[in-house]
């Protein structure tokens, strides 16, 4: 009993197979019918993508590159701005495509698409750029200068800031002339942070000039306005303090211009508190800087300082001649405070604290109201350059 009933069921799922696989046979046949009715004949070719997609950055302008891969590709459009502006160049096939778009300052997405001769078109190809111009010009500077000094033995020496290498600073090139009269040119490389040149004629103009160039490829170099360099610092090497009002322990006067601004100058005395330097040959001064002194407990400026001052300047250190006087600004905020002055002849310069009206606190028995101490790190002495 139990095996007619297995063979009967054996037999029973030989026929649903048989039937499912008929009707299967059929609905597919019936259904490719229907499908022939929407389709085209050979259907419709689509092109390959250009490859190899890039930019280069330009000043209101950019370049394309590009390979052309796909045998039938005869033309490229290259879309903008939502495909409302475009251009179509002619290609052939396996060329290598540089296409220069000029376009005003700003964000692009662009879209290339390779056609044939029928019309037929590829996907687009999107590539992601931009270009400078105008806004981008006005935010890049030259390259600036920690210092600049010379000591007067045809020697220059120059400590560089930092590279404004985001913005896409690259190089700068020194221009000088050296002591045969002719003109040089030096390149310094963005890690450089000093230069020194040995041919520099005595007290001549010299320049840089940073060059950018946005994405480093260099379809375009920018450069900023020229900003020619017309004053230098003497190197205190050949100078000091050869007069003072007076002075506290340890904090010397001489240590107001040695080069050194983490050293003070302290005064024990009542204002006005005054320091007379020799800068070691005769110039024609333009300009001062007063460093006040770091106080390392909270990385503020000393207090202990004038509110106003006065430069005084003298070629023989007997006749003097007031060339300025400043209000100083005494708050603990650390930075050089910078004076221009008339431009004036002088082989000695007097530095004058005039009077302290008054000074912030910076904590027990420093500055506050009645202070009467003077405390400054360094002095910087400007002259002008011309040429000779």
């Amino acid at each position: 009993m139990n095996q007619f009933i297995y063979i009967n069921r054996k037999k029973s799922l030989s026929i649903i197979v048989f039937l499912i696989t008929f009707l299967t046979m059929f609905s597919c046949k019936d259904q490719d019918v229907i499908f022939k009715e929407f389709v085209v004949e050979g259907g419709i070719p689509y092109l390959g993508t250009v490859s190899g997609l890039k930019a280069r950055v330009g000043y209101d302008r950019l370049e394309l590159n590009f390979s052309v891969v796909d045998a039938t590709t005869s033309r490229v459009g290259i879309y903008w701005n939502d495909y409302r502006d475009s251009i179509m160049i002619d290609v052939a096939s396996g060329t290598q495509v540089k296409q220069i778009i000029n376009l005003p300052e700003g964000q692009y997405s662009l879209f290339l698409v390779s056609f044939d001769k029928n019309g037929n078109k590829s996907n687009p190809a999107e590539l992601i750029t931009r270009t400078v111009g105008e806004n981008y010009l006005a935010s890049i500077i030259h390259r600036g200068f920690k210092s600049k000094k010379t000591s007067y033995n045809n020697d220059l020496i120059i400590e560089w800031q930092n590279a404004d290498t985001w913005n896409g600073a690259r190089f700068t090139e020194l221009i000088y002339t050296s002591i045969d009269g002719t003109e040089k040119h030096v390149t310094v490389e963005n890690e450089e942070t000093i230069t020194t040149i040995d041919d520099y004629k005595n007290g001549t103009p010299f320049n840089r000039i940073t060059y950018y160039s946005p994405d480093g490829m260099w379809l375009d170099s920018i450069v900023p306005a020229a900003a020619p360099v017309t004053t230098l610092m003497i190197d205190k090497k050949i100078g000091g303090v050869i007069a003072f009002s007076s002075e506290s322990g340890g904090n010397v006067a001489s240590k107001f211009y040695n080069g050194n601004q983490a050293d003070m100058w302290l005064t024990s005395n009542n204002y006005p508190e005054y320091a007379t330097i020799d800068i070691g040959r005769e110039l024609l001064v333009s300009g001062f800087g007063v460093w006040p002194s770091y106080q390392q407990t909270n990385g503020r400026a000393d207090p202990r300082a004038p509110t106003l001052i006065r430069f005084e300047c003298s070629i023989n250190n007997i006749d003097w001649t007031t060339v300025a006087e400043f209000n100083y600004d005494n708050s603990m905020f650390y930075f050089r405070r910078e004076f221009e002055i008339p431009i004036t002849r002088a082989r000695y310069v007097r530095f004058i604290g005039v009077e302290c009206a008054y000074s912030p606190v910076f904590g027990s028995g420093i500055g506050g109201p009645g202070n009467k101490l003077m405390n400054l790190a360094e002095l910087d002495i400007f002259f002008q350059l011309v040429n000779n």
